[in-house]
């Protein structure tokens, strides 16, 4: 990282003013360059790559907010900072509508003007961390290639952007990297299921503004979140917002069958990206095989097991029911559950075959060991119990391991056991 203090743009075409913001900054350490118009701002942005821009609202020869989209518009990265003497509520919602990061009313105090730099220059170091640590989708194939590459060409834009693709394919994964592209990489990544789509077009707007909205499942969306949604987006109330919607079904189908909004169907597929099937894109297992071991030996703190060749073709070989997802699980049980350095073809099939008869229990127990007439809490703790039964028959006995592959923490797997009345000993 470099240790040059931050370049800072001055832009207001008061001389006395210029002269006392360069001042107070450079008695903070920072780099200021000035400019008294929009042409000069122009040239010193063109020459200086300036990390931060204070920008007057009003000036001689064009507006502030004319010259804020026309920055905008160049770098969206460019973190700007409005002043005005004659501000309104109404130009600071325009001002941050078009990306200015903050807003600050003159006459400046010296306190004001600090921290409103201090948090502008918070912000452009997080979107840098952002843009560096972005979650880029994983594959060499050429269906993955070109998705990372529509996704690069769309994130800019306003229109909502559909993902379809099967269970466990990477929408989510997709959905995160156009985030990181795109214009409110800065705001949040909120993800919304059918069951927790608000009913208050209030609280949606909230939530949205300079964030980026994700709606699982659009397609089981109840009827009148599916008015309210469409309301919203021909209304233009989510264009301060990056909408990303995600559906594991043909969405003309279900306007066909009278279960979807034809008018919100239109609204969304304006842009649509398909995500493949793991089946359609094998090459990519291995890539992939490595990404999810560094990823649980540093994250998660599993120990580092080497995939020999003939178990990564023995992974390609494999059907892929559950695409993507299911390969992040088994290779979590093999660095949990294996011993040796190396993963080979024999360990490989052991867990596969291990795999598709504890479905098949677990399909007995989904059907059989549920009593559906209950309450739901006390339906949970029965599916509970199933569920980490086979946990620990999985893994014979061990309550850490067990805990690994839950994802639960081992202090709360152990109080869960007591309360569902689990011996793991017994196991």
């Amino acid at each position: 990282m470099s240790n040059e203090p931050p370049i800072i743009l001055v832009v207001d075409d008061e001389p006395d003013i210029r002269e006392l913001i360069q001042d107070i900054l450079e008695d903070e350490d920072y780099q200021v360059i000035t400019a008294s118009d929009g042409k000069e701002a122009r040239k010193a942005v063109a020459n200086h790559s300036p990390t931060l821009v204070l920008l007057d609202i009003w000036m001689p020869d064009i507006d502030g907010i004319s010259l804020l989209k026309e920055f905008k518009q160049q770098d969206p990265t460019m973190t700007i900072v409005m002043m005005s003497g004659h501000g309104t509520i109404e130009t600071a919602v325009e001002a941050t509508r078009l990306g200015a990061s903050d807003f600050i009313e003159k006459p400046l105090s010296m306190a004001k003007l600090l921290r409103g730099v201090e948090l502008a220059l918070a912000q452009h170091q997080k979107h840098l961390t952002i843009q560096k640590n972005k979650p880029e989708p994983v594959g060499k194939s050429e269906q993955i290639t070109l998705l990372r590459e529509q996704s690069q060409r769309v994130a800019h834009h306003d229109m909502p952007v559909l993902l379809q693709g099967d269970s466990g394919v990477g929408k989510h994964c997709f959905a995160h990297y156009l985030h990181s592209l795109g214009h409110y990489s800065m705001g949040k990544f909120i993800e919304i299921t059918p069951e927790s789509f608000p009913t208050d077009s209030t609280k949606l707007i909230a939530l949205a503004e300079k964030n980026c909205l994700f709606i699982s499942n659009v397609d089981r969306l109840a009827d009148k979140m599916q008015v309210l949604l469409s309301h919203l987006i021909s209304s233009k109330q989510l264009k301060q917002s990056q909408l990303i919607c995600a559906t594991r079904v043909s969405l003309e189908q279900a306007v066909n069958r009278g279960e979807f909004l034809e008018a919100l169907h239109y609204q969304i597929n304006s842009i649509m990206l398909v995500i493949p099937a793991l089946r359609e894109h094998v090459e990519d297992i291995p890539e992939l095989v490595h990404h999810f071991v560094d990823e649980q030996s540093t994250q998660a703190e599993l120990p580092y097991r080497h995939f020999t060749v003939a178990a990564q073709n023995r992974l390609r070989n494999h059907p892929w029911q559950g695409n993507v997802i299911e390969l992040k699980s088994i290779i979590q049980r093999l660095l949990v559950l294996g011993d040796g350095d190396d993963v080979d073809s024999d360990e490989i099939e052991q867990i596969l075959q291990a795999e598709a008869q504890s479905e098949q229990v677990e399909h007995v127990s989904d059907t059989k060991g549920i009593d559906y007439d209950l309450p739901i809490r006390e339906a949970r703790e029965q599916f509970e119990r199933i569920y980490l039964l086979h946990k620990l028959k999985e893994t014979a006995g061990n309550v850490g391991k067990a805990a690994q592959l839950a994802g639960m923490e081992r202090t709360h797997l152990y109080r869960k056991l007591r309360t569902l009345g689990i011996d793991s000993k017994s196991q």
